[in-house]
């Protein structure tokens, strides 16, 4: 990779992200859309393995739950939420809504309850989850650099966890 395609990523990617941020602050008023920061030792899935990335990215927090932010492969969002509030029809529902997707615990987070590069039936992944010592599990949804698609299957997202009253 030549450095300019590494310095056009990399404005891709930061202004790809305060862009996304101003339109969904006002796009999002029940949610506090905090500021866009740095964030440090993420992971990107690289050849079907789990890649540390060294270098920050660009992230902003939706609270109570969420995070949105970008990687060299595109724009995500990550939301968690306690085991104990989950059902299995949301898992269900999640994994066939959102063809790009991961569930993961917030502390073995590379061990992966589903990845959307090898998926596995929904029974399974809720079976996997109620077996983890995981408090906490994360759904991610990635994106090509796409803010209108990232922002569509968001406010999908939020009416989905909302029926299951996670948000």
């Amino acid at each position: 990779m030549m450095i300019r395609e590494v310095h056009e990523l990399l404005n891709k990617m930061w202004e790809g992200i305060f862009e996304l941020r101003e339109e969904l602050k006002e796009e999002l008023k029940e949610f506090e859309v905090e500021e866009v920061s740095e964030v440090f030792n993420a992971y990107l899935y690289i050849d079907g393995k789990w890649e540390e990335m060294k270098y920050p990215h660009p992230v902003f927090a939706v609270k109570p739950a969420g995070e949105i932010g970008a990687t060299p492969q595109g724009f995500y969002f990550v939301f968690a939420f306690p085991k104990d509030d989950l059902t299995e029809e949301f898992v269900r529902e999640f994994i066939s809504k959102f063809q790009r997707s991961f569930i993961y615990g917030m502390e073995n987070f590379l061990d992966d309850f589903y990845n959307y590069e090898h998926p596995r039936d929904p029974k399974e992944v809720w079976e996997s989850i109620v077996k983890s010592s995981e408090e906490m599990i994360n759904f991610e949804v990635d994106f090509p650099f796409d803010k209108e698609k990232l922002k569509k299957d968001l406010f999908d997202f939020i009416e989905l966890a909302r029926r299951f009253n996670l948000l």
